[in-house]
């Protein structure tokens, strides 16, 4: 009897359809958070991801709106952060400091001098008008030292005014530097989403034959549900390197040097080619396509894809991003 009972329990489970497989899967995701519950149910069945749009039970987010609350909504986070970390530390703001105690230095130096000249002055004025002073006379020494007193004062405006600009220009540096260093990983981040629209007209391209309209949303979905850890790991090691100095860890690229740069290159393009070989792996199955011998290979289109995609949109969005906080520095520069 058991037996029996047993096999009727396997023939129900084969006998429910991919839809209903896919609704019994939500049912019993534990928690009530929506997004943990989606997460979870692309991890487990990515072959199922067809019927999202078909089901899109309540609390199932789009793929716009779910990368963004996995993947960028965190990046922003971060990136403000380290913003409020670094932006009036590093190495600009020691050169600020530097420049400051140099100006007052030069200023009391120079005051000294012209209280001297103007003491000098006093002595004169109150000398009789006939005297010879230091082997010239009275008005002479009296023209010399209110020359000399002019000149200062000139000099020391000219200082000031020069200082005062290149203050301001250490200072708009600064900040363009540190909104460079907290916004590229945040920028990392959002390529990871955008990427998907140069993904699906590629794929497109790739696969005539197919319907693999639904890339772009899959590779969203894949690229979150997988990517929630690693983008938070990547996002975190830029903004180390990138601002390092702010946080005490740029020693060791320092005593390294080009080492130190070659390594962490390497291993954050191995690590971030891994994240991207899961997606496009799954990618396969939930667009019902035959994966290629190996994962490796050249014949890997998906994989191709997502890599090239992703490259592209970062470098098109970081270019315009540095471009525009060039422009920032440039118009701080002179108008601040």
């Amino acid at each position: 009897m058991e037996t029996e009972v047993q096999a009727e329990q396997v023939f129900e489970q084969v006998e429910l359809s991919p839809l209903e497989l896919f609704q019994q899967q939500w049912r019993q995701q534990p928690g009530f958070i929506p997004f943990i519950k989606q997460r979870n149910v692309i991890d487990q069945n990515p072959e199922l991801l067809p019927y999202a749009g078909v089901l899109a039970p309540p609390g199932w987010a789009s793929p716009r709106a779910f990368a963004f609350q996995g993947l960028v909504a965190a990046a922003i986070v971060l990136s403000f952060l380290n913003w409020y970390k670094t932006h009036d530390q590093g190495k600009v703001r020691e050169e600020i400091v530097e420049l400051q105690a140099n100006v007052q230095a030069e200023l009391k130096r120079q005051q000294g001098s012209m209280a001297a000249a103007e003491a000098e002055r006093k002595r004169i004025l109150t000398s009789p008008r006939n005297i010879v002073w230091k082997t010239v006379p009275r008005e002479e020494a009296l023209r010399e030292v209110e020359t000399s007193l002019e000149e200062s004062h000139k000099s020391l405006e000219d200082y000031t005014s020069r200082m005062a600009l290149r203050e301001r220009d250490l200072r708009a540096r600064e900040q363009a530097v540190a909104i460079a260093g907290s916004g590229t990983p945040l920028i990392f981040s959002l390529a990871l989403m955008l990427a998907a629209g140069l993904i699906a007209t590629g794929v497109r391209r790739d696969y005539p034959k197919s319907n693999v309209r639904p890339a772009g949303d899959y590779y969203l979905y894949l690229a979150t549900a997988y990517g929630i850890l690693p983008n938070l790991g990547f996002v975190a090691v830029l903004h180390l390197v990138l601002s390092g100095y702010a946080w005490g860890v740029s020693g060791i690229a320092d005593s390294m040097g080009l080492l130190f740069w070659l390594v962490f290159l390497g291993g954050f393009y191995y690590l971030l080619l891994r994240y991207f070989a899961v997606v496009s792996r799954d990618m396969y199955k939930a667009l019902q396509i035959r994966p290629p011998a190996s994962q490796w290979s050249t014949d890997n289109k998906l994989l191709l894809r997502v890599h090239n995609s992703f490259f592209a949109a970062f470098v098109m969005i970081d270019a315009a991003f540095l471009s525009l906080t060039y422009l920032y520095y440039v118009v701080a520069r002179h108008f601040a």
